[in-house]
């Protein structure tokens, strides 16, 4: 393990991690037989929603050696360790938002520790590895739920690397699900659906080839370390080094991500990750996905997706899976990675600079924003909601003044009764456009229209002055929260 030092994360590995976990009491070996069939799933999410620690089943039933992980990097505590960071909501986004502007060049080696065993041809069998059921209705064993899906852009040669989901077909073929249905001959999307950032997603890659008759080299990464899972997950604008997830991640981790040429293509893969699927997406072929229990807390069914055959596995000695069961609370940071790229997205289309924060809370998928920002003129938070409906696609929008902590519904909800006068502050949203429905399909489709709450008081016009509030101001907070370990508080 490496020396843990300021401004570097005190691990190379996802096993590097755990071990930290557990020396923390953040991570719990599960000795007992479990069963991949809805038992690993329910014994998951049952944890994960009391705020337990992280799960590392040692006796997975039919598969003894191999243990499977879930609920590393949900947490506050387990984040701060991931980030070698405060255990500070603000300080990990502005920990976030600076990687992503000052990335870190990555690391390519000749090999590396997830070459450890290779498997090719006819030995290939996915079987091998084990798969939760997750839920109850799912429509098949999900492999990929915490995965990296890496491609390479046809037009740039840039690498992309995104958490798409990827279901079981036979022992060497996986769905993959990129953003929606994609029929053959579609053409390809314009950016990724995390905000609306300007990058080029995997689909566009698939897509491209596909109209020219042309396979997809792809890679599947599974059992990374938590920097790269937050990675995949999140909207890095492309930059002309090409590995943007990658180094992105390598910049929270305060060290290189060391990556290995995977053995059937030029795709880059982390050196340090547990298992690699390598293969190609088959043009011209799609194949019915789900139901799949996700992060809208609702089954949802694809019919068009992707067809990844797997031609080569490679992984670490003894390798540790890990997945999470998606809902409306799951084993990702939402909120943490998602946030800053809605406000670039809204900050670069308005122009709104006075516009702080936006806090994506776990409030189900699409739903709901949290905008906090320095209001200079009465109506502007209605102005801001309407950017926000045109450039965004979440329906319920709440507005509140700079000194708001977003992370605390209590003073959000504070704001909403104080100031917000129903019949002048409270606005139907834009009704939003749906996408079309197949018969018999298992998606559940939102209300088209959510709601506006202007839930600030500065600048607002009403008929008696409004009190300064009684709460010690937002730089005295963030002040004593820099001393809250040192105060033996935390």
């Amino acid at each position: 393990m490496t020396t843990n030092i300021p401004g570097r994360v005190g691990y190379d590995s996802m096993r590097e991690y755990m071990q930290i976990l557990e020396e923390r009491g953040l991570l719990k070996r599960v000795t007992g037989e479990v069963d991949l069939d809805f038992e690993i799933g329910a014994i998951s999410y049952r944890s994960l929603v009391r705020n337990g620690p992280g799960l590392l089943f040692e006796n997975v039933k039919d598969y003894p050696d191999m243990p499977l992980a879930t609920n590393i990097m949900y947490s506050l505590d387990q984040l701060a360790v991931a980030f070698n960071g405060e255990r500070d909501w603000v300080a990990l986004e502005e920990r976030v938002h600076e990687g992503m502007r000052n990335r870190l060049p990555s690391k390519i080696s000749p090999t590396g520790p997830v070459k450890d065993v290779i498997i090719k041809g006819e030995e290939v069998d996915l079987g091998m590895l084990p798969t939760p059921l997750w839920h109850e209705l799912d429509g098949g064993r999900y492999i990929a739920t915490t995965a990296g899906v890496v491609t390479i852009d046809p037009q740039t040669g840039a690498h992309n690397m995104g958490q798409y989901r990827s279901m079981i077909i036979d022992k060497n073929h996986t769905t993959v699900k990129i953003m929606g249905d994609f029929p053959v001959g579609s053409p390809p999307p314009q950016g990724s659906n995390y905000g609306g950032a300007s990058d080029r997603s995997g689909a566009a890659h698939v897509l491209e080839n596909e109209a020219k008759g042309l396979p997809t080299p792809c890679a599947i990464v599974l059992g990374m370390d938590p920097l790269l899972v937050l990675a995949a997950g999140t909207a890095v604008p492309t930059d002309a080094n090409g590995l943007a997830e990658y180094e992105a991640a390598g910049a929270w981790a305060g060290r290189p991500v060391d990556l290995v040429k995977c053995e059937t293509s030029d795709i880059l893969v982390p050196a340090n990750a547990e298992i690699i699927l390598e293969g190609e997406i088959v043009p011209g072929e799609r194949h019915y996905d789900g139901p799949h229990g996700e992060s809208s807390g609702f089954y949802n069914k694809n019919y068009e997706c992707f067809v990844f055959r797997v031609d080569t596995i490679t992984h670490r000695t003894a390798p540790i899976s890990f997945g999470l069961i998606c809902g409306r609370i799951e084993d990702y940071p939402r909120p943490l990675m998602r946030s800053g790229s809605i406000l670039n997205t809204l900050v670069e289309k308005t122009g709104y600079t006075n516009i702080l924060e936006v806090h994506f809370p776990d409030a189900g998928a699409k739903g709901v924003i949290i905008i906090r920002a320095k209001i200079d003129h009465d109506g502007q938070p209605k102005e801001i909601m309407d950017a926000a409906w045109e450039h965004l696609s979440y329906r319920w929008v709440i507005v509140v003044d700079e000194d708001c902590d977003v992370h605390d519904w209590n003073d959000i909800m504070w704001r909403v009764v104080s100031f917000a006068e129903p019949e002048q502050h409270v606005y139907l949203g834009a009704v939003l456009k749906r996408p079309l429905g197949r018969p018999g399909e298992m998606d559940f489709i939102p209300p088209s229209r959510g709601m506006g709450i202007d839930a600030t008081r500065e600048n607002k016009i009403t008929e008696f002055p409004i009190p300064a509030p009684s709460k010690p101001t937002m730089e005295l907070l963030n002040k004593v929260g820099k001393r809250w370990e040192e105060l033996g508080l935390s």
